[in-house]
């Protein structure tokens, strides 16, 4: 086990895996995108023949509530299949991340023990998180209701301070936590105790990793942000929106068809490897830095 991680090789992991592994990297973002698409189209289809409210009309037709009720169970499994998937490509994004350069006809993507232990390390980790931030939340609370008694100008500025603790804190929480899943990967077991552990005395080079990784996220957010705006322009959706007012059933909102399937070439095409490749961008840098710190393998000597 060595005592650090080169933050460079762990960034440049997830560029590694889209050079070697294009295919696989479309594959996620594909079975991603046509299954949000697939429930999608179903949750719209049960809809469309319903009116639209009128104007001036108080509440909506009652059969719309019916509908709405038989959709929920469909609701309920679709979340349910979109957990298991993200959990099936994020093992898949680590997965490709330390076995980069070696073909895999199932493009990394299983359902086995390795994704049932990583998604119940997921479901512990945002659960556990998601208690904390509550507790957390409800202290600040009270703390401000008290201060507020004494000084109202105090309580804004311990609330402003308090905020600021609980971003850094939630901050911390995710660099100190980020390796138990590819550990736990990696190890074959639940790694609570040895992720915790790597993480410990190199919250520096972590944190420092998180922050990178986020940093190039947003930029290629914006820069993806700003070419979807001018596509949403150019195709014509927004004058299509403009012309809501006739529309009479769920159905008359939906764009033409030339539209609409070209909308759905985009997201299962180009739109698809993009959300692998962002995935890789989000996953591949901890599970290298973790490869790293378990056996001191760089990550270069992986494509080997």
């Amino acid at each position: 086990m060595t005592e650090t991680f080169s933050i460079g090789e762990a960034l440049a992991a997830p560029f590694r895996v889209i050079r070697r592994h294009p295919l696989a990297v479309f594959a996620w973002g594909f079975s991603a995108c046509a299954f949000s698409l697939l429930t999608s189209a179903l949750m719209f289809g049960a809809l469309a023949d319903l009116p639209l409210m009128e104007a001036g009309r108080a509440e909506p037709p009652p059969e719309l509530f019916g509908r709405v009720m038989a959709l929920q169970g469909l609701s309920m499994l679709a979340n349910l299949g979109q957990l298991a998937l993200g959990v099936v490509i994020w093992t898949a994004t680590m997965r490709a991340t330390l076995r980069i350069g070696r073909p895999d006809r199932y493009f990394f993507m299983r359902a086995g023990m390795d994704e049932l232990r990583i998604g119940v390390v997921g479901i512990a980790l945002f659960l556990g998180a998601y208690v904390a931030v509550i507790v957390l939340v409800l202290l600040g609370i009270a703390v401000g209701a008290v201060a507020w008694q004494a000084n109202e100008a105090l309580a804004i500025v311990l609330g402003f301070i308090m905020a600021l603790g609980l971003i850094a804190a939630v901050i911390y929480a995710m660099a100190r936590l980020s390796l138990i899943a590819p550990a736990t990967l990696i190890l074959q077991r639940f790694a609570f105790v040895e992720g915790w552990t790597l993480a410990r005395g190199r919250m520096g080079s972590l944190l420092g990793l998180l922050v990178c990784t986020w940093l190039i996220y947003m930029a290629v957010y914006f820069v993806l942000a700003f070419f979807a705006i001018i596509a949403f322009f150019a195709s014509g959706a927004f004058a299509h929106m403009q012309a809501l007012g006739d529309a009479i059933t769920f159905r008359d909102i939906l764009p033409s068809p030339g539209v609409l399937w070209t909308l759905v070439a985009v997201v299962l095409l180009p739109g698809a490897f993009v959300y692998g490749a962002v995935m890789t961008l989000l996953c591949a840098p901890f599970a290298s830095a973790c490869r790293q710190l378990l056996d001191g393998s760089p990550q270069g000597a992986l494509e080997s």
